[in-house]
């Protein structure tokens, strides 16, 4: 890739967010299998065995997302910060207060903090699981397998996010021009899905949805099978956390998915088994439902609470 002339991430890192209480984010996500650090004033959060740092968790007045972390190649932070300023926006070397990550921050047209890390992705940690009797097939014989699932598996990785944007058109059209993120599908007069890469990658790794302001909408992790969703939720539930969406497969991008409402008013995903796509894909407009099988439908609550923006404007 030429990343003097087209300078493009390579996928999402992880973001910010300011909670008013640092305390309640660290329950609620190490009860959803992530790990945490203390770094100064900020709570660090990540999938284990990862080494960067997924979510930053800052101290703030109200819930707000803080800002947005992709991953650039090395050494194409001058290209980056070039092509930035050439939109009349100011780079800076030095992270914003709260930001603690390294690697070039702007704002946005919008007012968002973006953060463009330096650094290759991790690759997903690769999972040996169990056969399974599925389709008419006996793969698995003699076997107990109920004695012999990981009940304690946690996610693999922050896989994408889906933020609420106003003039949704305009801030794809951003993303796309400015740091090279593709558009691989729509959902008519309300969002778009959003690739990273090259080669073989997820069908998006960040999704703007229509609002009349900027928020974290929710964020998604990676877990190796159906059973490590099952769990998951069932973990959630013990831990207190009852209010979720799912199980269910998605319709676009076709992954399995299993919600849980954070202490803010956003969410968490669980995900499994998403499309993998290549520049062959071709975008397109889509009107259908957000999931093929799941819970009963409700627009009252898909639409009013699922996809409640309850961020400051």
């Amino acid at each position: 890739m030429d990343i003097v002339n087209t300078p493009k991430v390579l996928g999402l890192n992880g973001f910010g967010l300011e909670v008013p209480d640092i305390a309640v984010a660290r329950k609620f996500y190490t009860a959803f299998g992530l790990q945490a650090e203390d770094r100064a004033e900020a709570l660090l959060l990540r999938s284990p065995g990862r080494t960067n740092d997924e979510i930053v968790v800052v101290k703030g007045a109200k819930k707000r997302m803080h800002h947005i972390s992709f991953y650039i190649p090395p050494g194409s932070q001058d290209a980056f910060a070039e092509k930035i300023q050439s939109y009349g926006l100011k780079t800076y070397d030095a992270a914003p207060p709260g930001g603690v990550r390294n690697g070039l921050w702007f704002q946005d047209p919008w007012g968002t903090w973006i953060n463009l890390n330096p650094c290759l992705p991790q690759p997903t940690p690769q999972v040996l699981l169990p056969a399974f009797n599925l389709g008419g097939r006996a793969d698995r014989v003699d076997v107990n397998l109920w004695q012999e699932l990981n009940k304690k598996r946690p996610p693999l990785r922050i896989g994408h996010m889906l933020i609420f944007t106003p003039d949704w058109e305009a801030a794809e059209a951003f993303f796309s021009d400015v740091l090279g993120l593709r558009p691989v599908d729509r959902v008519v007069g309300k969002g778009s899905f959003m690739a990273a890469g090259e080669g073989v990658v997820d069908h998006h790794c960040f999704v703007l949805m229509k609002s009349s302001h900027r928020g974290l909408q929710h964020a998604s992790f990676q877990v190796a099978s159906f059973d490590d969703i099952g769990f998951g939720a069932w973990n959630m539930r013990e831990a207190g956390y009852k209010e979720g969406f799912g199980p269910g497969r998605h319709a676009i991008a076709s992954n399995l998915f299993q919600y849980f409402r954070d202490p803010w008013g956003s969410w968490v995903e669980y995900y499994a088994d998403m499309d993998k796509i290549t520049e062959k894909w071709k975008c397109r407009d889509w009107s259908a439902l957000p999931y093929t099988w799941g819970p009963e439908w409700s627009p009252e609550f898909w639409s009013q609470q699922m996809n409640g923006n309850f961020e400051p404007a």
